[in-house]
């Protein structure tokens, strides 16, 4: 059981990635993931880790209060062995901020599906890039094609802040 365990955090560390997601993550990156709590349930094939989340890689870092992992099942109903298909979605809640080439965006829940490459930011989601920012009531990032949506809605209409480079001297 021990075993199992290593090999699902171990395939989880090379799978979560912010743009090597949509790269299949076999690029060799290291992953740090540290929490107050962390709760593998091989009945749900889930992974919590909880209090305090901070994952860091070369590529970016990611700060929630807590971090659901979804793994796939096989045809058993157990966790699947494949380290690049295993993931079926990732889910980052409360206080989520991430951070990657001078970019952060911030969103009480991010939903992340590794086979689509799909994003999404709800909860007054927010991204910023130096002085300039947009936000709505949801962000899609799609990262296989470096797409994204902003939608608005009855609470929360779609509002982008761009400063001048006069205005950022």
């Amino acid at each position: 059981m021990k075993k199992q365990i290593s090999y699902l955090i171990i395939s989880l560390l090379l799978t979560y990635s912010g743009t090597a997601f949509a790269q299949g993550m076999n690029n060799g990156y290291s992953t740090d993931i540290t929490s107050d709590k962390m709760t593998y349930t091989g009945q749900d094939n889930t992974i919590l880790f909880s209090g305090n989340v901070h994952v860091q890689r070369p590529d970016f870092e990611l700060w929630s209060k807590e971090l659901h992992v979804f793994l796939k099942s096989d045809e058993n109903g157990g966790a699947q062995s494949d380290q690049q298909d295993n993931i079926d979605k990732i889910i980052a809640k409360r206080d989520v901020r991430i951070k990657s080439d001078g970019r952060e965006g911030r969103s009480e829940v991010l939903t992340y599906h590794p086979d689509t490459g799909i994003a999404r930011l709800e909860g007054n989601p927010m991204l910023i890039e130096d002085k300039n920012s947009v936000e709505g009531e949801i962000i899609i990032l799609n990262m296989l094609n470096n797409t994204s949506e902003v939608l608005g809605g009855p609470e929360k209409r779609v509002r982008v802040i761009f400063q001048s480079e006069k205005e950022q001297e």
